[in-house]
């Protein structure tokens, strides 16, 4: 990990260590704004080391990958939450088939913060945002056009879209499931330069950034490749006879 990014994990975790505390101590519940799913991570391995303390996560439904962060006092229950976003449905012409990255990008040319905004949904002429609450009220009031497309924006109660990721299936055998190995098979590269992606920090497992390609992987691991994508080791691994690996990576798309 560089400096840069070692300094940023230090100063994200110093914030969640202050969230942890100021509940211990005034007793009321905390709010972090949206988190990617490595912060999700990191912070789950922060907050783990204080004794009781309760915390969860909220994205606005089933299976969000960017979520907000509450850690919360023992006199809560976690269905009492109130997580402070709102749901952001949006209207266009189906011939012009907008996509994540035109949102994402209108978004950003508002002047808005990336962990102001949550999830984004994009569909055949509809999509959905989950914002934060300020966010959500800016949007709201400035947003028109999602590049050159006009479009109309309301908002609603909940995500009016079917969410269901999608993945590529890659099968192949590897001689060992040495993450270097499995990483050949899902980018198609050799084994040197799969260890050159090692070296250059561009290898992940389950968000962490990789220093060595002879770590072993099991089932359910999440490897993300910087320029490739993102992968899931499924969990049928069979040996074959003459001692390889017979796998199955599931890529999201």
């Amino acid at each position: 990990m560089d400096q840069k990014n070692e300094k940023a994990d230090e100063f994200f975790l110093a914030r969640i260590r202050d969230m942890a505390v100021s509940v211990q101590e005034k007793n009321y519940p905390r709010y972090s704004l949206f988190l990617d799913e490595r912060q999700q991570m990191l912070a789950k391995q922060a907050l783990n080391q204080y004794r009781d303390c309760h915390y969860c996560f909220g994205g606005g439904y089933e299976g969000a990958k960017r979520q907000m962060l509450c850690v919360y006092p023992d006199y809560l229950a976690e269905d009492s939450l109130a997580f402070p976003f709102r749901y952001l449905y949006f209207t266009f012409r189906k011939s012009d088939a907008l996509t994540h990255r035109d949102f994402l990008g209108s978004l950003m040319a508002l002047r808005l913060k990336r962990e102001t905004i949550g999830d984004i949904v994009v569909g055949e002429g509809e999509a959905a945002v989950v914002a934060g609450e300020t966010a959500a009220e800016y949007i709201l009031q400035n947003m028109q056009k999602i590049g050159r497309v006009g479009v109309s924006v309301s908002e609603t109660d909940h995500i009016p879209l079917r969410v269901e990721q999608q993945f590529a299936e890659i099968a192949g055998t590897v001689a060992s499931l040495r993450i270097d190995c499995v990483v050949g098979l899902a980018t198609k590269l050799s084994r040197s330069k799969t260890m050159d992606l090692v070296s250059a920090g561009r290898v992940q497992l389950n968000y962490e950034e990789v220093s060595s390609p002879s770590i072993l992987l099991k089932p359910e691991d999440i490897i993300t490749v910087r320029g490739f994508g993102k992968y899931i080791l499924a969990k049928e691994i069979r040996e074959t006879k003459k001692g390889r690996y017979h796998i199955l990576l599931q890529k999201y798309i």
